[in-house]
């Protein structure tokens, strides 16, 4: 009898193969009890029974299905003693032609008899990276059981504990450094604008195109009528690898698969007791984050229970803590000042002349006033938070029944509680911009100049910084059948998710309140809750009972909701010369819902500062049907190791915009068993979401650039017969949605190498080409509009400008108009090798972007955008580096394992606003270590140290970002974050 000392490994280098395995922690002389069930109505699949014995051992074996195709369970007789797992597996594959290979103490590998003792460990960590498979199992891409991983759509598979190698606490953190993410996605890293979700961007492209997948199954959008779902409502210790589609997959999954997938696998089984806590800090000892994770399991002969608990808190860091971005002042790093012209000394228009307080005056008097300057703005820095102060609650339970040897049942349910709160700077008022005019009567008390004043600008900092809370709660249900007898699998889904999200917005201004109070004062004093106020003074004139007189808080409550059933039915059609003809089939039918209330306003008031006080609410029905067959076209031929076809095909129809349908067609060949060459076609759809349709009007001050208040632009453009007021840069804008827009479309296509070599055993090399086109894209871009409307004169009606040619008010609401084309590549490298007990392995991920054109609409030019970076909060797709990569060195060995990664992001091109200078942001690379050491204490006590950004280095300066001059969504503010991580199973 073959036996290995026990020891505790890591399976990193397993990462690239979906696998039958159980806990990281496993003993190949561990006891197991081998029985013969008398109740038995049908043989028992060879694989099935060493997918049990791989989870009762508490080790992994590993085997291409095509290797145990056909092969069931020998007839045992009942033994009166346990067995260890390599006499069982002993056992199971007497008179078999099978044996296996011990790959170290954690993992077995099933092989043919005869070549046991041929090959070097190299060789099957080699064969089995690319060719293991769990039977029963899909991947993503496909509903298709199918006897390789490696398909015509490339996939990148990240396990869990390459999610614990990057000390991330939440999906969105780890989600930011992979290489195909680019552009906008949200995080709490991004404050002012931000709504406390994380959500993921693939290829640049907006996160509705991005479809996310819990399981394989859709989830509810985020609560606020969102259309993308929020990745902080999805625990890191309940999540057991994330399988990213790097291809469109609408045939397979539907509507917003235009990008890609990104699928999120949830454990389904654990035997133990497992408490890990986790605690970091930055060097400059603030962003104190901690994580108490629980997790518990049992199984048995036919069942297994797990729960997984965890709370995460994380505290803040605001602006001023930063050198980057404690100024909006960026003269010196050579952007532009972006200070606000509504200050805590108001700026006063009088006669065309723009006045502020002379230093010491109380504003009681005109002659208290003098010319304001270039520099008299305001720095909101001051008071804005960076990284937002968040926790998240999470508990997720799973459970699986065998009702026979065919069937099962199964239930998972979860409950995510999450909190984030953004600070913002002191309410800015605008009283000529502003949802409704606002005029300071020449009868206010405090007006010194004797006359009605309609350009008032004052930072009402006596009301405190601006404090906005999101919380939500997401549920989710998912429970059904399952069965395979060998020959058909089927599963049968019942799912149901809700998210309920509220936003709680404090110390706004009332615009009625507002305007009463600075209307005729006598008025004022006749009026119930009037005050008269006095914008007039210096900081700190404004009384408590002017500011509780005009305060004002806004309260929405929002929900998403999706219910559905789903069916899918896999099994072999024929068998031909060239192999199995494989097939896939089902249906889906569910139904969408959202609603998003706020506080009911009077129907004269309106919110100064933010907020809003229009509704949205939508539902829709979906019904869909779906097919896939796989095609082996040749198998073992002078010219062909393999040629396989994939077809793909899904009709969507949708209650409120009518039918899709979405093929796909993919085609693999292998010249030889190491070489595969692959690509892929399809078309693809994104419906219109629910916000996009029946969005109410919501207003906002946008950060956008006025083309009129460049001086080089007046008598130029056709649309600037005047120059605007250059000291503004956020403009009153109203949002809303359309019940006439269409599908978005698009065309995917991918063309790519895979490379494992005989002569370099633990060799894996990918290079893919991507191409995306994009139709019909829904957008309400209020940027577009005000460059049309400066640079053509269109859209006058949408663009409303006073008498001295400001802008006063901008009507965006969603249309079809843009247009995009996408391409470029993404490079894998990975190679393992094994070291005695221990284990060697570096990899390389990248994306090279070579073109991102985008068309706003179809008069307009397209522009190239690939490298280029413009902010999200005027309108822009964010950052689109040309390179992206990561790469990193693994090695493990007697109980220590070590992780080296190093990011890089390329350089980006971005424009200064205010000036049309083009300048260029710097590239950026990071470092990050993590050490490991488990201790043989019960199954494994083990330490983690480690740091992100290792070497301190700064996120590098964008001139036209609205958030602390740097790009939050890209970039890392934090700079270098230590951590230490305790984890004990029992």
């Amino acid at each position: 009898m073959h036996k290995l000392k026990p020891r505790n490994a890591a399976r990193a280098w397993l990462a690239t193969a979906t696998l039958v395995s159980s806990s990281a922690f496993a003993a190949l002389d561990s006891q197991v009890v081998l029985s013969n069930d008398n109740h038995q109505t049908a043989p028992i699949p060879l694989s099935d029974s060493l997918i049990k014995l791989g989870r009762e051992g508490d080790v992994s074996i590993v085997f291409p299905s095509s290797l145990l195709k056909g092969k069931l369970t020998p007839s045992i007789a009942p033994q009166a003693t346990t067995l260890s797992t390599l006499e069982t597996l002993n056992l199971l594959l007497a008179n078999s032609g099978l044996s296996y290979k011990i790959i170290n103490s954690q993992v077995i590998a099933i092989t043919l008899a005869a070549a046991e003792a041929e090959q070097p460990d190299e060789y099957y960590l080699n064969l089995y990276l690319e060719e293991v498979a769990v039977e029963g199992k899909p991947i993503t891409g496909s509903r298709i059981r199918r006897s390789y991983v490696t398909g015509a759509s490339p996939i990148d598979v990240i396990s869990q504990p390459e999610l614990a190698a990057s000390g991330a606490q939440s999906l969105g953190e780890f989600l930011k450094f992979i290489p195909t993410v680019a552009g906008n996605s949200t995080s709490t890293a991004v404050s002012n604008g931000g709504d406390g979700t994380a959500t993921v961007t693939l290829r640049g492209l907006p996160a509705n195109n991005t479809l996310v997948l819990l399981n394989g199954q859709r989830t509810a959008y985020s609560g606020l009528a969102g259309d993308a779902i929020d990745l902080n409502s999805i625990p890191p210790a309940a999540v057991e690898r994330i399988e990213i589609l790097k291809d469109g997959a609408s045939a397979v999954y539907g509507s917003d698969a235009i990008a890609g997938v990104v699928n999120i696998i949830l454990r389904n089984s654990f035997e133990g007791f497992q408490v890990e806590q986790f605690y970091g800090e930055t060097s400059r000892s603030d962003l104190e984050t901690a994580t108490t994770s629980l997790l518990w399991g049992s199984q048995s002969e036919s069942a297994s229970l797990m729960v997984a608990a965890s709370y995460f808190n994380q505290q803040g860091v605001m602006s001023r803590d930063r050198e980057i971005s404690r100024s909006a002042n960026n003269l010196a790093k050579g952007g532009a000042d972006l200070r606000s012209s509504a200050t805590p000394d108001a700026r006063i228009t009088v006669n065309d002349q723009v006045l502020t307080l002379i230093k010491g005056q109380d504003g009681s008097s005109s002659a208290d006033f003098e010319a304001a300057s270039a520099t008299d703005l305001f720095d909101y820095p001051e008071f804005t938070s960076s990284i937002s102060p968040s926790s998240r609650a999470s508990l997720f339970s799973t459970a699986r029944l065998e009702l026979n040897h065919t069937t099962s049942v199964f239930i998972d349910a979860s409950y995510t509680g999450t909190e984030a709160s953004i600070t913002l700077a002191p309410t800015p008022l605008f009283t000529g911009f502003e949802a409704e005019p606002i005029y300071v009567d020449q009868n206010n008390m405090f007006n010194p100049f004797g006359q009605t004043l309609e350009d008032v600008r004052k930072r009402l900092v006596e009301l405190g910084p601006r404090e906005q809370v999101n919380k939500a709660q997401a549920y989710r249900l998912n429970f059904g059948l399952e069965g395979d007898d060998g020959v058909v699998r089927w599963q049968l889904n019942q799912f149901w998710s809700r998210t309920n999200a509220q936003l709680d917005s404090t110390n706004l201004i009332s615009g009625l309140k507002t305007q009463q109070a600075l209307g005729d004062s006598a008025i004022c004093n006749a009026t119930p809750a009037c005050v008269p106020l006095n914008i007039f003074g210096p900081a700190g004139s404004l009384t408590q009972d002017m500011a509780d007189s005009i305060r004002i808080d806004n309260k929405v409550r929002g929900n998403s909701q999706l219910i559905g059933l789903s069916f899918s039915i896999d099994s072999q059609l024929a068998e031909l010369a060239s192999g199995e003809v494989l097939a896939a089939g089902g249906f889906e039918v569910r139904q969408e819902s959202t609603s998003r209330k706020p506080n009911t306003l009077a129907s004269d008031d309106f919110y100064i500062g933010g907020g809003e006080n229009t509704a949205t609410e939508g539902s829709r029905n979906i019904s869909e049907m779906f097919a896939e067959l796989q095609i082996p076209l040749a198998q073992n031929t002078g010219w062909a190791h393999h040629l396989d076809l994939e077809i793909a095909s899904r009709i969507s129809h949708y209650s409120d915009f009518g039918t899709a349908v979405t093929p796909k067609a993919g085609l693999r060949y292998q010249p030889t068993a190491h070489l595969l060459l692959r690509t892929t076609f399809s078309k693809g759809f994104r419906a219109p979401s629910l916000n996009e349709l029946h969005k109410g009007g919501q207003t906002t001050q946008a950060f956008l650039d006025d083309p009129c208040a460049n001086t080089d632009n007046v008598g130029v453009l056709p649309g600037c017969s005047q120059q605007s007021d250059p000291t503004r840069n956020q403009f009153l804008t109203e949002f809303s949605g359309s019940t006439n827009l269409e599908p978005e479309s698009s065309n995917n296509s991918t063309l790519g190498l895979v490379w494992t070599p005989a002569e370099l055993p633990g060799l894996y090399a990918a290079l893919d080409f991507f191409w995306i086109e994009q139709n019909d894209v829904v957008d309400a871009s209020a940027q577009y509009i005000v460059d049309q409307n400066a640079e053509t004169g269109l859209f006058q009606d949408k663009v409303a400008r006073n008498a001295v040619g400001d802008i006063e008010k901008i009507d965006a609401s969603f249309i079809n108009i843009g247009r995009r084309e996408i391409n470029g590549a993404d490079l894998t490298l990975k190679y393992q090798h094994l070291i005695d007990a221990g284990l060697a392995s570096i990899s390389l991920n990248a994306s090279h972007l070579h073109s991102f054109k985008d068309q706003l609409a179809p008069s307009a030019a397209a522009e190239e955008l690939a490298g280029s970076f413009s902010d999200e909060a005027s309108e822009g797709n964010g950052a689109l580096p040309k390179l992206k990569a990561n790469t990193g060195i693994h090695w493990q060995q007697d109980g220590l394992d070590l992780h080296y990664t190093i990011n890089y992001v390329s350089p980006l091109d971005e424009e200064v606003p205010k000036t049309g200078v083009q300048r260029t942001i710097n590239s950026w690379i990071t470092h990050d270590v993590q050490l490991n050491y488990l201790l043989p204490v019960k199954k494994g006590l083990k330490l983690t140290l480690g740091a992100d950004n290792l070497l301190d280095k700064a996120a590098p300066f964008a001139a036209s970002a609205f958030n602390d001059s740097m790009d939050s969504r890209t970039h890392d503010l934090k700079g270098r974050f230590w951590y230490g991580r305790v984890s004990l199973k029992f």
